[in-house]
């Protein structure tokens, strides 16, 4: 009997791979298929075409094995390989490996069959993936098999029991299953093999005994009856209710088609209103656009205009300038001359002196001395009138470069000056102006253009509500 029970349990241990979903797969021609290998044994998910960004996998890939095998994987540090692959539409050529991803057998959920534990779903990006990122959305469980959770419905529980032929009482629970709807499960049950050894003793049955079976088995015909009529019953309320289901349905369905075309209506209405108003939004804008354009045409030729008097202006400037420096530069020349025939005289009448010093005392000779006294004095004279002269030029340069400073002072300071503020203010003027009128402009044209968006979001709305 051990022996048994420990072949029965010998495989008691499953761990379950679960894969939900899968992102990340949109540009992917072709389909898909998921490889799980763990201890040299490879399993495959079904074949999924790419249709979509994100792929509904649902599939389980389950290895069974005992719990010394579990002991030794997590000893190890064994870990699951998952490979996806894609298989390409042309079947001559062979299948691209996309990623793949490595989950340790140590990191798998432990769900107990008592427990109500929830299934953690993790995703993991696939490792070795060349272009773009796939994402796999799973869980990996290790599960007790023997001791699987079955649904259970709260109801009355009637217990039998069996006797064996060892006097052991073996407690069995008949469970009725409520009536309720989408309640569906699949329950794996593995039921030990009866023992031969057992079946072929000899069973001691006393009179007490046969009666408590008798009544037992009258039992179990009465409760076969009312699970017949309760099945009945419960058929019967399935017909009645599929029927007033069906009629149900055919309300809301008429109700749905008249609200829908009352709808419809309505935003067709309202879809005509937006289209005219559209047109008429789009026929404005066109106007405005047309008036902008004229706007700035002529604000171009008045900057140009602005520009060229601005230009002649500078050259005239420019002009008067070059003729003052010319000015300036021939009074100076004229001084320059006038200074070194100055010092010329300057040096003669020194040295004319000195000679009649020395006639005076070398020679008593009045007529040498009067001749001298005339050249003296015509020297003198000519002193004089040179001085004058010189005085006569520095007060025409000192006049002329006072007539130079105020005409230049005048010039600049009054015209000039005045020319260009007025021109400076009238400019700002015709600007600010311009851009007062583009900012309102602007302004009409951004509503035009929030309301022509709001327009165009509100017919493809009511497109897709049509659709």
């Amino acid at each position: 009997m051990a022996n048994q029970l420990q072949g029965l349990d010998s495989m008691n241990k499953k761990i379950i791979l679960k894969i939900n979903s899968a992102y990340g797969f949109g540009l992917v021609k072709g389909s898909i298929v998921i490889y799980a290998t763990l201890k040299n044994q490879t399993l495959q998910t079904a074949i999924i075409p790419v249709n979509k960004n994100e792929l509904k996998f649902a599939s389980d890939i389950i290895w069974h094995m005992d719990n010394a095998t579990l002991k030794k994987l997590k000893m190890d540090n064994a870990s699951i390989r998952v490979e996806c692959f894609r298989i390409p539409i042309d079947k001559s050529n062979s299948n691209e490996r996309l990623g793949y991803l490595l989950l340790k057998v140590k990191g798998a959920q432990t769900i107990y069959p008592t427990s109500n534990d929830r299934i953690e779903n993790l995703s993991y990006k696939l490792i070795g993936s060349k272009n773009c990122s796939y994402d796999l959305n799973l869980s990996l469980l290790i599960e007790d098999s023997n001791d699987k959770a079955i649904g259970k419905s709260p109801e009355k529980i009637k217990s039998l029991k069996w006797i064996n032929n060892k006097n052991k009482n073996v407690e069995t629970s008949l469970k009725k299953i409520e009536d309720n709807k989408h309640y569906e499960e699949n329950i794996e049950v593995d039921l030990p093999n009866p023992d031969v050894n057992i079946m072929s003793e000899q069973i001691d049955i006393s009179p007490e005994k046969h009666e408590y079976q008798n009544e037992l088995h009258f039992d179990v015909d009465v409760q076969q009856k009312n699970i017949e009529e309760l099945e009945e019953w419960k058929d019967r309320q399935m017909i009645l209710f599929n029927e007033k289901m069906k009629t149900k349905e055919e309300q809301l369905l008429k109700e749905f088609n008249n609200k829908w075309s009352n709808d419809r209506k309505r935003i067709e209405e309202e879809l005509a209103y937006a289209m005219s108003k559209c047109k008429a939004l789009a026929k404005d804008l066109d106007k405005m656009s047309d008036k902008l354009k004229e706007r700035d045409a002529i604000v171009t030729a008045k900057e140009l205009e602005l520009a060229c008097q601005k230009d002649s202006m500078d050259n005239k400037y420019i002009g008067l300038m070059s003729s003052n420096t010319q000015t300036n530069d021939e009074l100076s020349k004229n001084i320059f001359e006038l200074k070194k025939k100055l010092h010329g005289s300057e040096k003669m009448n020194t040295l004319l002196r000195k000679e009649n010093e020395e006639l005076k005392y070398n020679n008593n000779c009045g007529l040498h001395v009067q001749e001298l006294e005339e050249k003296i004095s015509n020297l003198e004279s000519n002193l004089e009138e040179a001085n004058r002269s010189c005085m006569f030029f520095k007060e025409r340069w000192i006049a002329s470069v006072r007539k130079i400073n105020q005409m230049y002072t005048k010039f600049h300071g009054t015209k000039t000056d005045d020319l260009l503020l007025n021109n400076k203010q009238n400019i700002q003027n015709i600007l600010t102006n311009q851009l007062v009128e583009r900012q309102h402009d602007e302004e009409k044209l951004r509503t035009l253009l929030n309301d022509i968006s709001k327009l165009r979001h509100d017919m493809t709305n009511t497109n897709y509500l049509d659709l």
